[in-house]
């Protein structure tokens, strides 16, 4: 799934690993899983605090009812991830309806922990 991140960037809107690890320096940087539950046992997590929102490709019923209360600041830096930044790619695009101004897709979890150089 690595490999081919740069072709998943491209179709799925990935945003570039530099601006993602970028992201662990901002204060109050916000990291959301959308994957389920059983792939958050499965596909483990990783090794920051994160919110759980599950989303499909189509919807983000946890996000598009709760962002406000889940993420009161409009400007955090928000990094969203799933398995291959499909889903993440949904809940970035419900949080940008909703006015949030940084939000990253970092692809999958294992694109993730490569971009923060972990390898839990």
């Amino acid at each position: 799934m690595l490999d081919d991140y740069s072709i998943r960037a491209e179709t799925l809107g990935l945003s570039p690993k530099s601006d993602v690890k970028k992201a662990l320096s901002q204060p109050g940087v916000i990291f959301i899983d959308v994957r389920n539950e059983e792939e958050l046992k499965t596909q483990g997590t990783i090794d920051l605090p994160f919110l759980h929102a599950p989303c499909t490709t189509e919807a983000c019923p946890l996000l598009s009812e709760n962002a406000k209360t889940m993420i009161p600041d409009e400007e955090a830096v928000v990094v969203v991830f799933c398995r291959s930044g499909r889903r993440a790619g949904k809940a970035k695009q419900v949080l940008e309806e909703k006015g949030y101004k940084h939000i990253l897709n970092a692809g999958g979890i294992d694109d993730l922990k490569d971009t923060l150089g972990s390898d839990s």
